[in-house]
């Protein structure tokens, strides 16, 4: 028998509903939560009788909202009253969280990519705000917005550094612990995949080498010391020949936080050919085990599923299964005839496409082919790097899920290609020869043309690349004419940054190698498979069955309701038992019951909030906050902060 729980989330919710109406400061100090990326506040003021008052309290707009799309990903931190947040160009600033008025702002002097957050770091008497912009770690006085001169190379870390002099960068925000700053990187040298460096002077305490990048987010257990870390997919992706034999890919490992040394690690998905790289930092739970209340590591994924394990020793808490696969019939490669599976599942198992599909491979783990493989959920569906929130006292896991279809198409590249000579054929015209642009201030160039290409793989991800050349982005116009070798020959020239002065890539016998994914659509636009496309998910952790499964959000122009949407950025549960989310393209801020998945309120954003919203309490209110960047999954994009409270 199962030792009860401390009391029943609808237990919870009653005895909260009848708090006092003035209530202490509090702050959101952590991203998602807490260090065990729980999404989980205390706070109470707002609940389900009250929700559906809640009205604007101030907005605040970054003004750096211009031509072409951008995204703002960005959770706030709360402290003392004080909001600090990060612009769609990656400037700080600090507001009164009150009111939304400006307090400083600090501009990066080089910006790119996308930041979720942002890490606070204490001791004693000392403050420090650190968040990373591009390549860099920037180390700020939180009071004045000014950088700490004794930190690094006043006030900002070159992570290239460590990364033999590679592009790198980290989308997640780092985690502190103690003394350290704990950074997880993204493209550059597989030499360092997560760095610890030293809060006040920037000098590296340990490294840590995967061989693939561990960007997604970490939770850590401070008690055990213990750094929780999913890692990505392998390189080349969804093409196995030619990868290094030694990457701790498409994995949770186990750190010790303190010496960055292994405790035990648990690989997830095998062969990482299939786009089911993990993308969302696991959340740290308590569950029911052999009657007994255990310390899990939550990890929910691109694939649909959920896995459960032991803290201490990694071990599984969920039973698995073993699915046989197709083998691969692209010549040369080896794929593994069975895959092992967790039993718990959040996404639904077909996929309802129609018969226009039916010549793609649909088989679960079939691997990528020259006839073209369905992926469900595909890629960028199922879990994404917003990530679960957690009940502590109720012992469920609440989660946003996208379950949309991709197809995956491999092409053969003829011998003698050359990707370097794509690129000069199709880009160096407006970018250089050399990738760094042809702008007027290039005194050895001529006249005007495109911006520099240089580090453009730690800005943005080959999909999104491979999108600008066919679609176009802001100034640059679609290249129609550029095939499909060329355009992955031109991606795959980018990201790797060779010196182009001696680099000899032209192959010596054929190869394969994938056209980007992509979504399947219908006529008008909408994913093909059938609705909903996307969900919001209650779990019980201690059975692992599904509580409720209600659809969110939707599309401009398609009102209907129950189809929901792609979505991207992760939900904020409070005590009251309400969760909130943004997520959607119709740029919707909902707020949900917890107890069975009714909806209690919306309000209308600027733009599409992906992002993950905060709630704290000031002046005896409590707020609730999101980023409104939009542009993730299209246009429109924005560049609002939106907060929410209880009219007076």
């Amino acid at each position: 028998m199962s030792p009860p729980r401390v009391l029943s989330l609808a237990c919870v919710v009653s005895l909260l509903a009848g708090c006092a109406e003035e209530l202490p400061d509090s702050d959101a100090a952590v991203y998602l939560g807490d260090a065990g990326r729980s999404h989980f506040s205390p706070l109470t003021q707002i609940h389900a009788g009250n929700v559906a008052t809640l009205a604007p309290a101030w907005v605040h707009d970054t003004n750096e909202f211009g031509d072409g799309v951008s995204v703002m990903v960005t959770s706030p931190l709360v402290v003392d009253g004080v909001l600090y947040g990060l612009t769609p160009r990656l400037n700080a600033f600090a507001l009164d969280a009150a009111t939304g008025e400006v307090l400083w702002r600090f501009d990066t002097p080089a910006s790119g990519g996308v930041q979720r957050g942002l890490s606070w770091w204490t001791a004693g008497d000392e403050r420090r705000l650190f968040f990373v912009a591009g390549p860099y770690l920037f180390s700020l006085d939180p009071h004045t917005g000014e950088t700490v001169s004794a930190f690094a190379e006043d006030g900002r870390l070159d992570l290239r550094t460590f990364a033999d002099g590679a592009e790198v960068t980290a989308p997640s925000p780092p985690t502190v612990f103690k003394h350290l700053v704990v950074i997880g990187l993204e493209g550059g040298s597989p030499e360092t995949s997560i760095l610890a460096v030293d809060a006040t002077s920037g000098t590296r305490a340990w490294h840590f080498r995967a061989g693939v990048s561990a960007s997604v987010g970490m939770a850590l257990d401070a008690d055990r010391a213990l750094l929780l870390v999913p890692t990505g997919p392998p390189t080349p992706e969804y093409v196995g020949k030619g990868r290094a034999d030694d990457q701790l890919s498409d994995s949770l490992l186990a750190l010790d936080v303190l010496r960055g040394e292994l405790r035990w690690r648990r690989e997830l998905v095998r062969e990482g050919l299939r786009g089911r790289e993990l993308t969302a930092p696991p959340t740290l739970v308590q569950v029911s085990w052999q009657d007994a209340v255990t310390d899990a590591a939550a990890l929910p994924t691109r694939s649909g599923y959920l896995h459960l394990f032991n803290r201490d020793t990694g071990a599984s808490l969920l039973e698995t299964e073993k699915v046989n696969a197709p083998p691969s019939t692209v010549p040369g490669e080896r794929t593994a005839p069975v895959h092992t599976t967790s039993t718990v599942r959040l996404t639904r198992q077909e996929s309802g496409l129609s018969e226009a599909m039916a010549g793609l491979v649909r088989e679960q783990f079939a691997p990528p082919s020259m006839a073209g493989t369905v992926l469900f959920p595909g890629v960028g569906a199922g879990v994404g790097w917003g990530g679960a929130a957690y009940h502590p006292a109720a012992r469920k896991l609440f989660v946003n899920i996208e379950e949309t279809a991709s197809a995956l198409r491999l092409i053969e590249v003829p011998e003698g290609f050359s990707a370097q000579d794509a690129y000069l054929a199709h880009c160096a015209r407006c970018h250089g020869a050399d990738r760094k642009g042809l702008f007027q201030d290039r005194q050895d160039r001529y006249g005007a043309g495109g911006p520099s290409l240089v580090g453009i793989g730690a800005r943005f991800t080959e999909r999104e690349i491979e999108s600008t050349i066919t679609k176009g982005r802001g100034a640059m116009q679609a290249l129609p004419e550029v095939g499909e070798v060329d355009r992955a020959g031109i991606v795959e020239y980018l990201v790797a940054e060779p010196d182009y002065l001696t680099y000899d890539d032209r192959t010596t016998e054929s190869a394969h190698v994938a056209v980007e994914p992509v979504t399947l659509r219908s006529a008008d636009g909408l994913p093909a498979n059938a609705p909903p496309w996307g969900s919001l998910v209650a779990l019980d952790l201690d059975t692992g069955a599904i509580d409720w499964h209600v659809p969110l959000g939707g599309y401009p122009g398609h009102p209907e309701r129950g189809l929901g949407a792609e979505n991207a950025g992760g939900p904020l549960l409070t005590a009251s038992g309400l969760l909130f989310v943004g997520a959607t393209p119709d740029s919707r801020f909902r707020a949900y019951d917890a107890a069975d998945g009714t909806l209690l309120w919306e309000a209308d954003l600027d733009a599409p909030g992906y992002a993950t919203p905060v709630t704290y309490s000031t002046g005896g209110r409590q707020y609730i906050v999101i980023a409104a960047g939009g542009g993730l999954l299209g246009p429109p994009s924005g560049s609002t902060y939106a907060a929410f409270r209880l009219p007076d």
